[in-house]
């Protein structure tokens, strides 16, 4: 398929959204739930494992840049993004199994150890299968709207990756005869359908003949020299800087709720085991109806608007759970109702945008560098994941939190403010960068005609 041809078929849409079920799966499992494992299951104190966590993080300060800048300037005959899918799929399935496996006993220096080498190791497998599978995106389409639906279905195949990390894993988790072997099994389940989603991206999708990689005089210069040319030509696009920074702060927002409500739950809510899984599908159940809608409204509205918009409920529902008192099981399915309204927005609108900065930027540059944007990008929404990790970790660890026990007055606080208060005031925090976004339907198309893109 050619750069020009803007219009994607059913089959390369839905082969593409196939691979974000897995990573997604992954993600979504991690994020609600692999800090409770390391803390109620593998019995880590939440101090050591929120530091071992931040290590992997410190390495992605420079994989994601760095990963980015390899794949603009990657030759291969697959393809510079699509051989990182081919050659990643299995050792991410790999990594991904491991993280899930802490050996029971261990002291906690060897916790320490233990969790930093595995996570850090799924990392990076991570980040060499994830950015180059978002970079793809960017050159399959360069018109406005085909963007909006391409990103439809991969937020579909995100939904579907989502729901069986947060929903799925506690059950097949449960069946288990022990919630360690139970981890162990649906780690390694998930590893290897995320290894199989991937594969089928890398068979079904290709790349445009187009998305070369660049010109060799880029490769003749030293590395560092190199880098930091890409790297300060993507600083400049100022659309970029804008959304980037936005999106850092929804994400952080949401991954406080993500890691947080697992805790909210038990010990706020008062729930049973089966309130968790049927809670996050609602919520999911909520965000898949809402993308039908949210599509309508951005063909119809600016991109930066309609995500505005779903900011806005999305706040209103977060910061309404501090309200919610023991067995307010109803307040609480109404409140995520609300809450899965707006979030369905920040899973279609925000990534639409990316391929258009992108666009900017090549305007700008002359040169289309599309790894380097989803490097930063990328490295923007993991440190924000990380931080939103310690920050719950460190919470749990100040306010005297007791795992498997009822909670004081302070470690209830702690929770219901990193599960509703602070994200809803993350996610206000962003509108104002989204509000000065310059980049309209109709100052796409002169882009376009900047560039010569067709």
């Amino acid at each position: 398929m050619s750069l020009s041809a803007n219009r994607l078929s059913m089959g390369t849409k839905l082969g593409y959204a196939v691979g974000n079920v897995g990573l997604q799966m992954l993600i979504a499992a991690m994020s609600f739930l692999l800090m409770i494992f390391y803390t109620d299951v593998a019995l880590v104190p939440p101090a050591v494992a929120g530091a071992a966590l931040l290590v992997g993080k410190v390495w992605d300060t420079i994989n994601d840049p760095l990963f980015g800048w390899m794949t603009d300037r990657t030759r291969s005959r697959h393809g510079r993004h699509r051989v990182y899918l081919i050659y990643g799929a299995i050792p991410l399935g790999l990594a991904a199994a491991a993280v899930w496996m802490v050996p029971p006993g261990l002291s906690p220096v060897a916790a320490f150890l233990w969790i930093a080498i595995t996570y850090t190791v799924f990392d990076t497998m991570m980040t060499l299968v994830q950015l180059p599978y978002q970079a793809m995106a960017a050159n399959m389409t360069q018109d406005y709207d085909e963007r909006t639906s391409l990103t439809a279905f991969a937020s579909m195949g995100a939904l579907l990756g989502f729901f069986a990390g947060s929903v799925l894993m506690p059950v097949l988790v449960r069946a288990a005869p022990d919630a360690r072997t139970g981890y162990a099994l649906a780690g390694a389940v998930f590893g290897l359908v995320a290894g199989m989603a991937v594969a089928v991206v890398a068979w079904r999708v290709r790349e445009p003949a187009t998305s070369a990689p660049a010109a060799a005089e880029a490769h003749a210069a030293p590395l560092w020299a190199s880098v930091r040319a890409t790297l300060g030509t993507t600083l400049h696009n100022r659309p970029f800087l804008l959304l980037m920074s936005a999106a850092t702060l929804v994400r952080l927002g949401l991954t406080l709720v993500q890691a947080s409500l697992a805790y909210f739950v038990i010990y706020q809510l008062q729930g049973d085991k089966s309130d968790l899984p049927r809670f996050m599908g609602i919520l999911l159940g909520v965000v898949g109806l809402s993308l039908f809608v949210w599509k309508v409204v951005v063909d119809r509205w600016e991109k930066n608007r309609a995500y505005i918009l779903g900011l806005v409920l999305c706040a209103a529902g977060l910061l309404a759970l501090y309200w919610v008192k023991p067995g307010d099981r109803h307040l609480m399915t109404a409140i995520l109702v609300v809450v899965g309204i707006g979030m369905g927005a920040h899973w279609i609108v925000p990534f639409a945008m990316v391929p258009d900065t992108i666009d900017h930027g090549h305007m700008q540059a002359g040169e289309r560098q599309t790894g380097m944007y989803y490097g930063l990008y990328g490295l923007m929404d993991k440190l924000a994941r990380t931080l939103a990790t310690v920050l719950v970790a460190g919470m749990l660890d100040v306010t005297g939190y007791v795992p498997n026990v009822a909670q004081s007055a302070d470690a209830l606080q702690g929770i219901t403010l990193m599960t509703g208060v602070l994200p809803g005031l993350c996610l206000v925090l962003a509108i104002p960068l989204l509000l000065a976004y310059p980049i309209t339907r109709s100052r796409h198309a002169e882009i376009r005609g900047h560039t010569g893109m067709r």
